[in-house]
Order: C-alpha cells, then sequence, then structure tokens
C-alpha cells in the first residue's frame, strides 16, 4: 500500500510540473503573440508531451511497430523536456519566492516574466547541446587497489590490470560507433582481465541494428585472461538467453553466480542481478559457494552496489556499476544520497570488502550525460603472491 501511495504521490508531482511549466511558457509566448488561443496551445502542449512519453514508453516494449529513427528521437527529446521541466519551474519558483519576500511586485511583470523566458531557453539549451555531446565521449578513471592489507610490509607483491566496463546498455541508442570507442579505450588500457559489470544490453536483444559488428567489436578487445560478465537489471526477461548466446558467440564469459580462477592468482565472482526486470534463468542465490581456494584474493562482479552489504572478509573487492552515477544533473544528488556509494572506490567497514562503482561507459533513456561521464575504470590490483595448483 505504501509503494502505491509513493508512486501516485510522484506522478501527482511529475504531472503537476509538467502542468506548471505549461502555464510558465503560455505566459512567455503570450507576451510574444498577443493572439494566442490558450486552448489551441495546451492542446498542442499536451499532445507534444504526450507523444514523448508514449514514443519513449512503447518504443521500448518488445516488436513495437515504431520506427528506429522516431524511437531515437524520442529519447532526445525526453531528455531535452526534462530539463524544461527542471528550469522552468525553477525559475517559476525563483519568482514565487521574489513576490512573497516582495523583491517583484505582484502582478508578476513583462519585464520579469520574458527575461525569465529567455533565460530558461538559454539554460535549456545549452544543458541538452553539452549533455548530448558529453554522452558521445569516453573517459578512463585509475585506481590502485592493494588486497590483503594485512601484508603491506610483504616486498614481492603481485599485480593485475583490471579494465572494468559497465552499463553499456547496448540496443536502442548506444550502437557500434560508440562501442567501438569503448573497445579503444579498453585496448590502450592493455588489461590482463576485463570484467563488464552488468547492463551490456538495454532489455531487448532484437533492437541492435548490426548485432554482428557488436559481436565482432566484443571479440577485438584484448585481454591476457579474457572477458568475463555478470548479469545486470536490464540483462534479463524474455530475451535472458538470447542475450547470454550473444554475449558466448562475441567471446565473453557469462558468470551467473559462479566462479573461476584467474591464472591461479584471483577467484573471479560473477552474480545475477539481485532485481532483474524480468527473468534470468535460475533465481539469484543467498550466497554462492566459492571453490576450495580460500588462499587466493576473492573479486566478485556484482551490479547493483546496494548489495554491498552482502559481503564478508572472505571477499576482497566488489565491482559494480548501475547507477550511472545520476547520469544527468540533479540526478547524481539523488543517487548519491541513496546508495552507500554511487561512485569511486571505497570501503564501507574495517573488516569488509573495498567496493569500486563505475558510472558506466553507455546511457539509460536520454542520451545524455551532464556532471557525469561515460567511462572504463583502470583498475591496478596489487596483492601478495600466492598460487593455487589446480585450475577451477
Amino acid at each position: 500500500m505504501r509503494i502505491v501511495a509513493l508512486i501516485l504521490l510522484m506522478l501527482t508531482i511529475f504531472f503537476g510540473l509538467i502542468a506548471s511549466t505549461g502555464r510558465m511558457i503560455f505566459l512567455w509566448l503570450k507576451l510574444i503573440f498577443k493572439n494566442l488561443n490558450p486552448l489551441v496551445f495546451f492542446f498542442i502542449y499536451t499532445l507534444f508531451v504526450c507523444l514523448i512519453l508514449t514514443v519513449f514508453i512503447v518504443g521500448r516494449m518488445p516488436e513495437a511497430a515504431i520506427p528506429r529513427v522516431v524511437i531515437q528521437m524520442g529519447h532526445y527529446a525526453l531528455g531535452v523536456f526534462l530539463y524544461l521541466l527542471m528550469t522552468v519551474n525553477l525559475l517559476a519558483l525563483l519568482i514565487f519566492l521574489g513576490k512573497l519576500l516582495r523583491f517583484i511586485p505582484s502582478p508578476v511583470s513583462p519585464s520579469v516574466i520574458l527575461p525569465a523566458g529567455i533565460l530558461a531557453l538559454l539554460l535549456v539549451t545549452g544543458l541538452s547541446v553539452y549533455g548530448i555531446i558529453n554522452a558521445t565521449k569516453v573517459h578512463t578513471s585509475q585506481y590502485t587497489v592493494l588486497l590483503g592489507e594485512n601484508h603491506k610490509e610483504q616486498a614481492e607483491m603481485d599485480s593485475l590490470q583490471i579494465a572494468l566496463v559497465s552499463d553499456l546498455h547496448l540496443g536502442y541508442i548506444v550502437e557500434e560507433e560508440h562501442l567501438a570507442k569503448v573497445v579503444a579505450r579498453v585496448n590502450a588500457a592493455e588489461p590482463d582481465l576485463v570484467c563488464l559489470a552488468g547492463d551490456v544490453f538495454d532489455g531487448n536483444v532484437f533492437t541492435l541494428s548490426n548485432p554482428a559488428r557488436l559481436k565482432e567489436l566484443l571479440r577485438s578487445i584484448k585481454a591476457k585472461y579474457g572477458v568475463y560478465a555478470c548479469l545486470g537489471n536490464h540483462d534479463a526477461g524474455s530475451e535472458y538467453e538470447q542475450m547470454v548466446a550473444f554475449l558466448t558467440a562475441a567471446g565473453v564469459q557469462v558468470l551467473q553466480d559462479e566462479a573461476v580462477v584467474i591464472d591461479h592468482r584471483v577467484l573471479l565472482v560473477g552474480r545475477k542481478d539481485s532485481s532483474p526486470i524480468g527473468a534470468q534463468g535460475v533465481v539469484r542465490q543467498v550466497a554462492v559457494t566459492l571453490p576450495e581456494a580460500q588462499s587466493l584474493p576473492v573479486i566478485v562482479m556484482d551490479h547493483q552496489p546496494s548489495n554491498i552489504g552482502e559481503y564478508g572478509p572472505e571477499t576482497d573487492l566488489v565491482l559494480s556499476g548501475h547507477s550511472h552515477q545520476g547520469q544527468m544533473f540533479p540526478f547524481n544528488l539523488i543517487t548519491n544520497a541513496y546508495f552507500i556509494e554511487d561512485y569511486g572506490h571505497y570501503k564501507a567497514s574495517a573488516s569488509g570488502p573495498q567496493h569500486i562503482v563505475t558510472s558506466g561507459a553507455g546511457t539509460w533513456g536520454p542520451p545524455l550525460r551532464v556532471a557525469t561521464k561515460n567511462e572504463i575504470a583502470e583498475i591496478r590490483v596489487l596483492f601478495p603472491k600466492k598460487s593455487l595448483d589446480g585450475e577451477i
């Protein structure tokens, strides 16, 4: 019942913001077009909003009979519209506070309304253009992680170079051009091991425009010990088996609550997602039974950073994504408040594992990045030299 009430509250707020935005835009346009009919304006405005939301929602349904270019335009339009909602309502709030504190006379004069409208237009345009351009770029973040901290005084240390990639969201927007940039960044890092920490797909494998080329790009990743993946919440649903088959054909080994030993030195674990959007075969296990390899450092790929509490001293490092670090300002403030850590490198407790959360290499929904970045994480892992006699 509480969840239903929360959803209703959020929808009420959302549609209230839409109505407030329409009112402000009408006031601005009325100053320019004196004979603007309110009924005509609000009909066109309502139609525009419904079109954006319908194309975005229906276009993401399997077998949607909407041209791909229209779906892509809908994603971009949604990003612009979200910034329109935020910017216009922020300015409306400032005008209201100005009236309340008597900095602005009431009724509000055109000399205040028109400059506010121009400012809103400039802000929305600037944020949208910057966000769209920034989302086409791929950056690199670098980390050095020391495992087995009780061995700090040991002079002889082993190392492993890991490239962490998450949240590609291949499908509706992210295609071969962007994946080629990601692969180029990964190969430039010369990793020993590549970890794909979930959400490789955007929930629908059949939206891939050129699957053969995408497989070719994934196979072109150069890593001494190979490419491994865990599942994200979007790597699920009726096409789950096709997604796993796609990755396998692309040379990626998918770990589904499974563990492998990498070069007799590290135990790598891959988890299923804790809240998939649809099925992922067998339900995620409460805990993964690790092979007889207690002497090895344990690295876990778990898509969602909220799962960090599941791991204790038996785990050395957890690699996650999912948050996108909010992707678009100000949503990064929300993810930062919601997750223990929505981005970066941290250690939650003295006895717990270290955790690295990447902002992801792709985008979900609006293909915009504002105050965040697409990235791969280069991780240099240092640990005491140990070995295991058998490969698992």
